[in-house]
């Protein structure tokens, strides 16, 4: 079957370049910026997970750029050109500018190719949790799912995807705005580790503030049990920061206790690292209701 439209999404995602291949799944790539250097995202061949959270642990401070215009025109015009409408399943508008650009692109490229439609879905996620939109994306669009019924379909599978994770330090959630000073520093001085979720509107949420690393981490499985639904069909995906000890543990927790179809455990990739932070660790699947 001719596919009339082309899904896109960016490198917030912890998707691998393979399976977007492989799924004919197009990429954008944000950027980060280490001493004053930007480098793409190229899926860790630069910039390397395993040693970028050790160099963060040892000060190094990061930031990130959100998707720039010539990346969006050079992913979508030879698509358009190919007479081929255009969907980006994309990172929450309210984490990044990324999904502003998009609609501001979107406009642009279907007046210049009118009759074409350029399309811009807020997944309201990140990591996985946007990751496992666009699989599921993906899936109805190779079961032959036309684009207007996908349009319809996504709300749903975004309020069903579960994000729930925990940090390791507080600060860098404060430095990228996402927490008080005075939450960043008494949260740190007792030892709390907040278990959070991610709002359909983007938004981290506190659930419950932990007192230790390993009881945040056992949080992490109850909430995994308590809220996915058909668990035994599903794969549960866990990002880390650097933590591959603590991604192990909760591995084992929720193949114990959720028994899935199965547990993808992959690094947390540095865009998204860069503000969470060393550490993080969160999990991801579908479940009756976001939370």
């Amino acid at each position: 079957m001719e596919c009339t439209y082309k899904i896109f999404t960016d490198t917030t995602t912890d998707l691998t370049p393979e399976w977007m291949t492989q799924n004919n799944v197009g990429w954008l790539a944000h950027g980060i910026v280490i001493d004053g250097k930007e480098t793409k995202d190229d899926f860790g061949k630069t910039v390397k997970p395993e040693s970028f959270y050790d160099k963060v642990r040892g000060g190094l401070m990061p930031t990130t750029t959100q998707v720039d215009i010539p990346t969006f025109m050079e992913a979508y015009e030879p698509e358009l050109q190919a007479g081929r409408d255009i969907l980006y399943i994309g990172f929450a508008s309210n984490m990044s500018g990324t999904f502003n650009t998009s609609q501001m692109i979107a406009k642009e490229l279907m007046e210049k190719y009118p009759g074409r439609r350029v399309l811009s879905f807020d997944t309201g996620a990140a990591s996985m949790g946007q990751g496992i939109i666009v699989m599921e994306a993906a899936r109805l669009q190779q079961a032959g799912m036309p684009l207007d019924e996908l349009l319809q379909e996504l709300p749903h599978i975004k309020e069903t995807a579960c994000h729930f994770f925990t940090v390791d330090d507080l600060n860098h959630l404060y430095r990228g705005g996402r927490l008080s000073r005075s939450s960043a520093f008494f949260g740190t001085l007792v030892g709390i580790k907040p278990v959070m979720y991610l709002s359909t509107e983007g938004k981290l949420v506190p659930i419950n503030k932990i007192r230790g690393r390993r009881q945040a981490v056992e949080e992490l499985c109850k909430l995994t049990k308590e809220y996915i639904e058909d668990g035994e069909n599903q794969v549960v995906y866990i990002c880390h920061g650097g933590s591959p000890e603590d991604a192990a543990y909760l591995e084992s927790l929720v193949r114990e206790q959720v028994h899935p179809r199965d547990v993808d455990v992959r690094y947390l990739t540095p865009i998204i690292g860069t503000h969470a932070g060393p550490g993080t660790l969160a999990v991801f699947f579908f479940g009756g209701k976001r939370y």
